[in-house]
């Protein structure tokens, strides 16, 4: 039994009970993910096109950041996309890592809703955190255009930092998981 409070017209509120059968809840179940490197891929300024966005509204980044709207309308890196289907396509399981701005309330929102939009087969690997040191594992990649910030330096796995090329990012991770490479060490920051 479950006691549940309806407001009614006027403003009064009224508690009455409900049967609630266990049975009836959606179970979230337990997810298996697949074994293998996962590739971590930061939004803002890596998949979408931030630094566009604030200077087509003629806004400084700190303020723009704090805006409601300001990330759901964000348009994709030219390749983004395509890129996202390409690693995909080879086997390596790609989530969404992003952190979320201060004083901005609407963003997390924005964000989730923009991987939906643009980005339909992530939808459910989004993860937000202020630490991105805090995801991941050796032989993993994060992907992000800001490598010094949010604590990425402490990932796990290989930092590839973002320099605006999708091809150039694709080849670097190519040529980090290539046999002749060997293993990957953890922590290490690829530099171009």
């Amino acid at each position: 039994m479950r006691t549940l409070i309806r407001r009614e017209s006027g403003g009064a509120f009224r508690h009455f009970s409900q049967s609630l059968n266990v049975a009836d809840i959606p179970s979230m179940g337990i997810r298996k993910y697949p074994a293998g490197p996962r590739v971590y891929i930061d939004l803002d300024g890596t998949l979408a096109d931030f630094e566009a966005s604030y200077r087509r509204h003629g806004h400084e980044p700190a303020i723009y950041k704090k805006l409601a709207g300001a990330y759901y309308q964000l348009d994709p890196i030219e390749g983004a996309i395509e890129a996202v289907d390409s690693l995909s396509r080879v086997g390596l399981h790609t989530w969404v890592l992003s952190k979320l701005p201060s004083g901005n309330p609407y963003s997390a929102t924005e964000k989730l809703l923009w991987v939906r939009r643009h980005l339909p087969s992530l939808a459910d690997r989004v993860i937000l955190s202020p630490d991105k040191g805090c995801v991941g594992a050796a032989g993993d990649f994060l992907i992000d255009d800001r490598p010094d910030w949010a604590n990425a330096d402490a990932f796990r796995g290989t930092v590839i930092p973002f320099k605006g090329d999708w091809r150039q990012t694709l080849e670097e991770i190519t040529q980090a998981l290539s046999a002749d490479k060997g293993p990957i060490e953890p922590g290490v920051v690829l530099r171009g």
